[in-house]
């Protein structure tokens, strides 16, 4: 198991990509702290990933609020002494044109997409950098390349991720990697609930992304570059 001891925080952590993501860290050996808004879906989560035989800490909290993140990163460290690992992949989106999207809409985009890694992220940073290595993943999108009709906010966020991926892999280099994921349709509730077309992943294929990005022989170039999840139109940045 090459990730046996090792801490991993995964948000949105309760279904879909993020539940497919514990599972495949669990399955290397390391415990997870499940982060959703979520209760019941965090303890289903929770349950797997200890039948798989590791530890498993469910952590109900709204990543959009400060104080509910701090709260969150206390827990982990009192329950399991360090972090190794962070996968900021909480997410949402509405399918509206610009001109539909209310302020509200706007806001959950934003405060969830960004402000919520931003919160989970600087207060994992100083435990991550205490300890000089580890991995940050920052769950993007094929939408954060290219701009998508009726996406425009859900664009501007993943682009966000992008960039504040790329800034904060030079500001750590060294032994903490830091790393962004772009796919493309993900077969989760969230894509089906804008679209009608069956997705090009499964959330398995991610989670397999993320957990090569987690691996200790993994050492990739800082800087993201693009390369190929299943196939050239399918690509993510890591």
């Amino acid at each position: 198991m090459r990730l046996k001891g090792q801490i991993a925080i995964v948000t949105g952590g309760g279904r879909g990509i993020g539940r497919a993501i514990c599972l495949a860290l669990a399955r290397e050996g390391a415990n997870i702290v499940i982060v959703s808004r979520t209760g019941k879906e965090i303890r289903e989560t929770a349950r797997m990933v200890e039948k798989e035989g590791r530890g498993a800490l469910a952590v109900r909290t709204d990543i959009r609020k400060e104080e509910k993140v701090i709260n969150m990163i206390s827990e982990t460290v009192n329950a399991f002494v360090r972090i190794d690992i962070l996968v900021n992949n909480a997410g949402v989106a509405y399918r509206k044109y610009l001109i539909d999207t209310s302020t509200e809409e706007y806001d959950e985009i934003m405060d969830t997409n960004l402000k919520g890694m931003f919160f989970c992220t600087k207060y994992a940073l100083h435990h991550l950098l205490k300890r000089g290595e580890g991995r940050i993943v920052n769950i993007s999108s094929g939408a954060g390349k290219h701009g998508i009709p009726m996406l425009p906010i859900y664009c501007a966020s993943k682009f966000a991720v992008i960039g504040f991926t790329e800034a904060l892999a030079y500001e750590t280099g060294g032994g903490l990697q830091v790393y962004a994921v772009c796919p493309a349709g993900v077969d989760t509730s969230m894509y089906h609930s804008m679209y009608s077309d069956e997705p090009v992943l499964k959330p398995e294929d991610v989670a397999g992304k993320v957990l090569e990005l987690c691996l200790p022989e993994t050492s990739l170039p800082s800087r993201p570059f693009s390369r190929s999840l299943q196939a050239s139109y399918q690509g993510c940045l890591i």
